[in-house]
């Protein structure tokens, strides 16, 4: 099993969430974070800000899955064809387990 762990732009979290569930991935986790990438945070003005809102997502997913979710995600956060700074990071790691707290079951 893979977990994938992506910080997306706030306004494109509902997007990556509508394209994992057209594609059968209905369970995530979603979360209000605050930090920054590369660009070091951001200047507007006289105003530096070094934490920016973005949203995490998380899934677990069987390891044959992994590709074809990362191309999900990372499709559907871009804010154009291109992509820009900003639009986020994908990080993809191993789950040795998963249970179920209700009924004990282990696995997806």
């Amino acid at each position: 099993m893979k977990m994938i762990k992506a910080i997306v732009r706030p306004e494109k979290a509902e997007d990556v969430l509508d394209a994992l569930m057209a594609q059968g991935f209905a369970a995530t986790t979603k979360m209000s974070v605050l930090g920054r990438g590369k660009q070091k945070g951001l200047k507007v003005g006289d105003t530096y800000y070094d934490e920016i809102p973005k949203e995490m997502l998380m899934i677990v997913i069987e390891d044959k899955e992994e590709d074809k979710v990362v191309r999900l995600i990372a499709g559907a956060a871009k804010t154009d064809k291109n992509g820009t700074y900003g639009d986020g990071k994908i990080f993809v790691s191993q789950v040795e387990r998963a249970v179920t707290i209700s009924s004990g079951e282990e696995g997806l």
